[in-house]
């Protein structure tokens, strides 16, 4: 199986949501960084994604610079 350094989630998917997935790497690769990507910014919903261990958290139509610089900050952290 493979473990990726960082994961890109989002929220809504067919089978489980984001935090689910997020849950669930998190058992299995506990070094994966996680980055969330969601179109709605629901308060409830980033805190408990960063309180789980996300190292960023961005509403789709979020800066293509902005976006590329919490990958880079997750990829960062993980050296």
């Amino acid at each position: 199986m493979d473990r990726p350094d960082l994961a890109v989630i989002d929220m809504l998917m067919p089978v489980m949501n984001g935090l689910e997935v997020q849950t669930r790497l998190r058992r299995v690769s506990p070094s994966t960084r996680v980055i969330v990507l969601t179109a709605q910014d629901d308060p409830s919903i980033r805190r408990i994604a960063m309180n789980a261990g996300a190292s960023a958290f961005f509403t789709k139509g979020v800066e293509s610079s902005d976006f590329l610089a919490g990958v880079k900050a997750a990829g960062d952290s993980g050296n």
